[in-house]
């Protein structure tokens, strides 16, 4: 059977992109198709060094890397453009429009779907674009078309199954994304006193509620957002108290990776965070997206942390890792593959 992958861009590297390596060994003669790639990332390039790429025309426009946001209105139509004659099945991976490709009839589509595309749907926080907003009402309707074309989705989490349920009006199969435990294996952990925050600085995420509730009770706070290599992300994480997810996450693999390393989270109390963080044993939860509220939980981690009654056990870390462990890279390889087995 010829499978082609079909991924949404190719310009840094994030948990998107582990996942997408992860279908690169279940798949490993598929090409990738996507809409722009990054040459001068040297991650990307070391890590998809032996896969075909495919880009599309957007890769051809002079200057694309300093305004290929701005393009947003191009992407659909670039995916449009990709020819999958010869191939029996495409796997698009996508939180955006790489699902837009067309395939013929005798090529089924699976769509590997963490979201529908969060500032399309108002899933990252924004309430209105202004008059850019009749622009977007127009991808609404073609991001709904397109997902007809989808022969199966299977949803990254429940959160994302609902998502589409919701907006596509479809069912899902549900297959979890993986943490790389081998990533975290051997590494000694200490309490270094500060709470951590990781991940692309998106607006969604709330870097700005983490930080003022930092500073409002006093307590150190160090931010990863892409600056860091690989070991310099695991060295901080080892070191912190915990990590804290203020946004409305897809499923986020932050999460896995604090709780790989026996580090407990602290959450919103919404999206993917409860899909992978265990109250009171994995971690805690905060009920409001407000200074106030994760003022209250980070105040009550420390009480937890210091007492003298449950002293500083009382996080398990063997318990945390273990909830870790669920989400390994060899159930997700397992869990896919019978998934697209059972659907075709």
């Amino acid at each position: 059977m010829r499978v082609a992958i079909v991924h949404d861009d190719l310009v840094q590297w994030g948990g998107a992109e582990r996942v997408l390596e992860g279908l690169c060994e279940i798949y490993p003669d598929s090409p990738i198709y996507t809409s722009v790639f990054d040459y001068s990332n040297n991650q990307l390039v070391s890590r998809f060094a032996n896969k075909k790429i495919i880009t599309s025309f957007l890769q051809k426009i002079p200057g694309w890397k300093s305004f290929y946001k701005v393009m947003l209105p191009l992407y659909p139509i670039a995916f449009e453009q990709f020819n999958f004659d010869g191939f029996d099945l495409v796997i698009s991976h996508t939180t955006r429009f790489a699902k837009c490709i067309i395939t013929k009839p005798q090529t089924r589509h699976i769509s590997y779907c963490h979201t529908p595309p969060r500032f399309l749907w108002h899933l990252s926080g924004e309430k209105n674009y202004g008059f850019l907003e009749i622009l977007m009402s127009k991808l609404r309707i073609y991001d709904q078309v397109s997902a007809k074309r989808v022969d199966y989705f299977i949803a990254g989490s429940q959160n994302a199954q609902k998502r589409i349920k919701k907006i596509y009006k479809v069912n899902s199969k549900i297959v979890y994304p993986f943490v790389d435990l081998q990533r975290f294996e051997g590494v000694e952990t200490f309490d270094g006193g500060y709470f951590v925050i990781i991940g692309r600085p998106a607006a969604y995420k709330r870097f700005d509620l983490i930080i003022e509730a930092c500073k409002k009770i006093g307590v150190s706070l160090k931010i990863i957002s892409g600056e860091f290599d690989e070991k310099q992300v695991v060295q901080i994480l080892a070191g912190c108290k915990a990590l804290i997810i203020a946004g409305v996450e897809d499923f986020g693999l932050a999460s896995l990776e604090a709780q790989a390393l026996g580090k407990p989270v602290i959450a919103y109390r919404d999206g993917g965070a409860l899909e992978t963080v265990i109250e009171g044993k994995t971690g805690l939860f905060f009920d409001h997206p407000t200074v106030d509220s994760l003022v209250k939980i980070l105040r009550r981690f420390n009480d937890l942390s210091t007492s003298l009654e449950v002293g500083l056990n009382h996080w398990n870390k063997q318990e945390i890792k273990k909830n870790a462990q669920k989400f390994s890279k060899d159930l997700f390889l397992k869990n896919f593959q019978q998934t697209v087995v059972a659907l075709l």
